[in-house]
């Protein structure tokens, strides 16, 4: 007979949880792949937007330019060098400022109320302009005062204009047409019934006085300041215009109303950066109209900028987006405004042109959207955004747009070679170089709210 033994002091209980334990050990959750993209001649195909010409422009105030260009007969030569350093774009000469200039008075005649409450072009403006277009061949936009809208100041601004430039010459007629002063209205909340109405009319009439000057010579406009002003009115106004290219304004954040509209979160907010999709119907009522579309002045922060937001390498990021959504939705150009505030991308300190991050990003863009280029747009690949940019003779380009605020990693198949890429991001840029392996296989990290361009052999 067996004699029971006696187990010790909590035995059974840890017998009891043995029995009931899972047999398998937990094992750590395995990391997901990334998402993956594999690298092809044509790896987005079907339509998409073709470049007739870079679509950078240059659009700056008439006091900022004439101080530019200096005290000599020709401007410093690092402000020409600056210009052909983002492809010589279109050089428009406007803003505010176009409904406040008038033409250099002529020697010995008297000044008027006019004059003196204007301001007055220097008297080697022209020629001095003439000197810097000849050596960057840039194309010239030019605008008329319509606040005053005297016919004679027209001419003579027309008359400058043509002996300054050298490759093309186009003219806008007023500056944001749907903010011009009308009584009473400014001190209202709301839109009055009839306003716009009152609006274009008074615009067309300015508009239809000072074509004269023109004669057969390119008109840009309607150069509104919020389009939507006027969504129900355009395709009237250019019906009445005929404006050669369809030009208006956009500016996604604001400081006219407070500071603190103007972040770098908001920067960086998707909406933000591809605000010009909202305008498509512009780029449609233009094609109607059988003229291209253009964003004819543009910056990050309306009012100059903010300190801090606008000449932040964040900036650069909103750039990028900005001028990529434009060509996808259709509009040819966009134009960076300067008017000696933060938002500039560049500025002179006496003879040396200071660079800030969106200059950068402008050059980068003019390289990456030649004249002839396709640009298509495909679906995102995880959270990030994806486009190629096809052109006759080059390697095709591959944008990453991460609007997320984390990192995000893609696998990248079928590079032959290895890749150059460029980095933009809230902290900074970059350029090097990614080398595939043996397989043809390498990671593509695209920082937090950042964009990755990498040119690619298949």
């Amino acid at each position: 007979m067996l004699a029971a033994v006696a187990a010790p002091a909590g035995a059974a209980s840890a017998a009891s949880a043995a029995a009931h334990a899972p047999t398998h050990q937990s094992k750590k959750k395995k990391k997901k792949p990334p998402p993956t993209l594999t690298l092809t001649a044509g790896l987005l195909t079907g339509p998409g937007e073709q470049l007739a010409r870079p679509p950078i422009g240059i659009s700056l105030e008439y006091p900022l330019i004439a101080a530019d260009l200096g005290a000599g007969s020709c401007p410093p030569p690092a402000l020409a060098a600056e210009l052909q350093r983002l492809g010589s774009p279109r050089l428009a000469l406007g803003g505010n400022s176009q409904d406040f200039t008038s033409p250099a008075p002529a020697p010995g005649v008297p000044a008027s109320w006019e004059t003196l409450t204007t301001y007055s072009l220097p008297a080697a403006f022209w020629s001095q302009l003439h000197c810097l277009l000849s050596a960057t061949r840039e194309p010239l936009a030019v605008g008329l005062n319509a606040r005053i809208g005297q016919l004679s100041w027209a001419e003579a601004m027309v008359a400058g204009a043509q002996q300054a430039a050298t490759a093309g010459l186009q003219f806008s007629i007023g500056n944001e047409p749907d903010l011009y002063y009308l009584p009473n209205y400014l001190s209202l909340a709301k839109p009055q019934p009839g306003e716009e109405g009152k609006e274009v009319g008074l615009y067309l009439q300015l508009a239809g006085y000072l074509r004269k000057a023109l004669g057969s010579m390119p008109l840009i406009g309607p150069e509104l300041a919020n389009p939507a002003h006027w969504q129900a009115s355009l395709p009237g106004v250019l019906a009445a215009l005929h404006p050669q290219i369809v030009g208006v304004h956009s500016y996604p954040l604001s400081v006219c109303r407070s500071e603190r509209e103007a972040t770098i979160h908001g920067l960086l907010a998707p909406r933000i950066g591809n605000a010009p999709r909202r305008l498509a119907w512009v780029v449609a009522d233009a094609r109607a109209a059988g003229a291209p579309a253009v964003i004819s002045e543009a910056n990050s922060v309306s009012c100059g900028g903010k300190a801090g937001v606008s000449d932040s390498s964040a900036s650069a990021v909103w750039a990028l987006r900005f001028v990529l959504a434009a060509v996808e939705t259709g509009f040819a150009e966009v134009s960076f405004h300067l008017s000696g505030n933060p938002y500039d991308p560049f500025y002179l300190r006496g003879a040396e042109v200071v660079r800030r991050p969106v200059e950068g990003a402008l050059v980068a863009l003019q390289q990456w959207l030649p004249a002839g280029a396709t640009v298509r747009t495909g679906r995102p690949v995880g959270k990030v955004s994806v486009a190629a940019i096809s052109t006759n003779g080059a390697a095709p380009l591959l944008i990453l747009d991460n609007e997320s605020a984390k990192p995000a990693t893609l696998l990248l198949r079928g590079a032959a070679t290895a890749v150059p890429v460029q980095m933009f991001g809230p902290a900074g840029s970059s350029a090097g170089l990614l080398t595939p392996s043996g397989a043809g296989r390498f990671l593509a990290k695209v920082p937090a709210n950042g964009v990755l361009a990498l040119r690619y052999t298949p």
